[in-house]
């Protein structure tokens, strides 16, 4: 009797930690900017920190707190503001509701003031619900933001899975989520449940920060998010699809083969061992860049040393130089751990589509100079070899990496892309209509 009251107690507890709310993070209720020497100038500044107000929303605790555009914020709680990109990252750690002291200039005065931080504001459709919730895994607790079509009943989903780095999917209207909005509203409104989720230590998820965050532990986030949404009362679990962007193709069909879904698009990603990705991709970028054939040479021998280094005897980048200093000029900041990327070259990333019970489609933009048009096709090759006609592959016209509307590699490098490419999204709806319910 004791086993099961403690069993059920266990469950019961689990439920809740699962439930706990996530806190939304505080929002100032401002536009900043940098300050400049001509406007330290003619404020009369003592020197050029801090950052200076552009615009206040209505409304907001910037408003109610009476600050005013060209007010310039020097301090949060005696900690002094160096730059805005400081400002922004003091107050991520307020939540809505908190009071914080802020210090400032106005007409080249002194004055500090009290701030009620509101919570950030949440997306909102006319069309579609949108829903924040969260999920547990390991030590992070993740925001996750679910959109749901009006109406009752069930509906099929898709867990959108996005590529390498530390940035907010909770901010829909920032230029590089364009693409990710435009999947999020044309899936929506055409029937189907998505979910996003919030990397650890971005947002209002809270755990290790972002950039400490490995692989393993990022997959480990999605899993749970997919669990979570398979759960959900209008989803319809057998219905469930994953779309994995850039990296998101590689962690699509990882979770995958642990919680099963109906198909997995993939868009702009890796479909080689990661060793031989970065040299086919750092190949075709210095080409790209005009590079001599010799100069090409002597850069990819450096490359290979680099990789090598790296990814096979598991060494640091000052270990490397050391030992090679031509390794120097090639290396570069990745934009999460080593150790994370060292755990995808851990990976057998063909071997893992050889195992895919799903359908798929495999889609890759002609401008895309990040990732090749090959590797796609051999995602598609090898998974129709092991079950033939699962597989689709699509090459969508003038669409870049992010897909942006771009007509060249070579324009989209130069980062000409202004205008959101749709050729990927209708794809997919069509593709995921033709087998919803088949």
């Amino acid at each position: 009797m004791k086993k099961v009251i403690l069993l059920v107690l266990s469950i019961l507890t689990s439920s809740f930690v699962l439930c706990q709310a996530l806190p939304r993070k505080g929002f100032f209720g401002a536009v900043v900017g940098n300050l400049n020497q001509t406007e330290a100038a003619s404020l009369k500044l003592p020197n050029e920190n801090g950052t200076i107000v552009k615009k206040i929303f209505p409304g907001t605790g910037a408003a109610l707190a009476g600050f005013e555009v060209d007010d310039v914020l020097v301090a949060v709680n005696n900690d002094p503001v160096q730059n805005t990109a400081q400002f922004l990252k003091l107050l991520k750690a307020f939540n809505g509701g908190d009071r914080v002291q802020i210090r400032f200039y106005r007409a080249s005065k002194l004055s500090t003031v009290d701030v009620v931080l509101q919570p950030k504001p949440k997306e909102h459709s006319k069309t579609y619900e949108a829903i924040y919730s969260s999920v547990i895994a390991g030590e992070n607790h993740l925001r996750t933001i679910i959109t749901k079509p009006k109406g009752a009943g069930t509906f099929p989903a898709v867990l959108l899975i996005g590529g390498v780095g530390c940035y907010s999917i909770d901010n829909p209207t920032h230029q590089k989520l364009q693409s990710t909005k435009m999947w999020v509203d044309s899936l929506t409104n055409n029937g189907f449940v998505t979910m996003r989720v919030e990397k650890t230590g971005m947002g209002d998820s809270v755990g290790i920060p972002c950039k400490q965050c490995d692989f393993t532990t990022e997959k480990q986030g999605y899993l749970e998010g997919l669990k979570q949404l398979k759960s959900l009362s209008y989803v319809n679990e057998a219905e469930t699809f994953l779309a994995g962007f850039s990296m998101g193709g590689v962690i699509a069909p990882l979770i995958s083969q642990q919680e099963s879904v109906k198909g997995i698009v993939v868009y702009g990603t890796i479909g080689a061992k990661w060793i031989d990705y970065e040299l086919e991709n750092t190949r075709r970028q210095r080409i790209l860049d005009g590079y001599s054939k010799s100069a090409l040479n002597k850069w990819m021998t450096a490359e290979k040393i680099r990789l090598h280094g790296l990814f096979v005897e598991k060494k640091t980048p000052s270990q490397i130089i050391a030992e090679h200093p031509e390794t120097e000029r090639v290396f570069f900041e990745y934009p999460m751990s080593i150790k994370y990327f060292q755990q995808v070259a851990d990976i057998d990333i063909p071997d893992v589509w050889r195992n895919i019970n799903a359908k798929v489609l495999a889609m890759h933009g002609a401008s895309d100079f990040v990732s090749s048009s090959k590797e796609h096709q051999q995602i598609v090759y090898i998974v129709n070899h092991g079950t033939p006609n699962t597989a689709t592959f699509t090459e969508i016209e003038n669409a870049d990496h992010w897909e942006l509307y771009t007509e060249s590699e070579k324009e989209s490098k130069r980062g000409a892309s202004k205008q959101v490419n749709t050729g990927a999204i209708t794809t997919t709806i069509a593709w995921m209509y033709d087998h919803v319910n088949n």
